[in-house]
């Protein structure tokens, strides 16, 4: 009966979040949505299981998204606003942290999050999902419990292209991706785990590079890319990423650790397992001193 019920409540979901989107409040500046299971779930199968309900946040405006986030969550797991929706915190889950980077969320949850029952947690997790990537500061999320993943279900991250997150044909769909820059510290490429907005018509490694050329988030990474860096196309094949570019490239003193920040990103995608280099649409031996005839693969640092 559960089984049956959880692919009906599902089913619902599907037709539930392909409608909403992710639609931000624009009738009040400080207006959200949060996000609450219906409190009798037998009769909503095949109907919406997950109902927006509204609020506002005094202060909003002020705060920055990481804070935003909390105070979300916190009155997303606080008493049910009516009769009508549970509260996915009923059983006493708290909120331990939240951290935003790249635009992905790390959301902590206390071990009461471990113990709910499979269809609870599979409404909890998307409620979660749902009110955070309203923010356009957040396109992804990931649920821990105590800072590992929850027991039921392993690691995942919910992004709004998932099928309980879908969005309307318009909106973006995220991917998830490491992007690497130079640090200065180390002396090496490090990875910035980004969440990247994929729209109609783009491919992901359009996404990706697109990403890559406009710089790191973090304050503690630098780009490797020129300004004038430029890209003629990409396109896979059978896991290899041909990678066209400029014969006019020029790369200054970072040629070698460009190329391998090319590499290691694309390679960061899952249908990309090596990359390799075309100048102008041809094979070359060189681009600006750096040997490019071989394909490159990425082996982490």
């Amino acid at each position: 009966m559960k089984k049956t019920l959880l692919l009906l409540v599902l089913a619902g979901l599907l037709s539930l979040f392909t409608a909403c989107g992710r639609e931000v409040q624009t009738e009040e500046e400080n207006q959200y949505r949060l996000y609450y299971p219906v409190a009798q779930l037998e009769e909503a199968a095949g109907a919406d299981a997950i109902v927006a309900r509204e609020i506002v946040i005094d202060g909003a405006e002020q705060m920055d998204a990481e804070t935003l986030s909390a105070a979300l969550l916190r009155k997303l797991l606080g008493p049910a606003p009516d009769a009508g929706v549970a509260s996915p915190g009923r059983n006493g889950v708290t909120l331990r942290g939240v951290s935003i980077a790249g635009k992905w969320a790390q959301v902590d949850f206390s071990r009461a999050y471990a113990s709910l029952e499979k269809l609870d947690l599979t409404l909890a997790d998307c409620c979660v999902a749902l009110t955070l990537t309203q923010l356009e500061e957040v396109n992804a999320v990931t649920i821990t419990v105590e800072g590992r993943p929850v027991p039921q279900r392993g690691e995942r991250t919910f992004v709004a292209a998932d099928a309980l997150l879908a969005t309307t044909e318009e909106a973006p769909r995220p991917i998830t991706a490491s992007l690497y820059f130079y640090d200065p510290m180390s002396g090496n490429l490090r990875a910035e785990r980004r969440a990247l907005s994929l729209y109609e018509g783009q491919t992901r490694t359009d996404a990706l590079l697109g990403a890559l050329l406009q710089g790191p988030e973090s304050a503690e990474l630098l780009p490797l890319l020129p300004e004038e860096f430029a890209i003629l196309s990409a396109k896979v094949e059978e896991g290899t990423c041909y990678l066209n570019l400029s014969g006019d490239t020029q790369f200054e003193d970072s040629g070698e650790l460009a190329i391998e920040s090319l590499v290691a990103s694309l390679c960061s995608l899952k249908n990309v397992e090596r990359v390799q280099i075309v100048v102008d649409g041809e094979l070359w031996e060189e681009l600006d001193g750096v040997p490019v005839l071989q394909p490159r693969v990425f082996s982490g640092n």
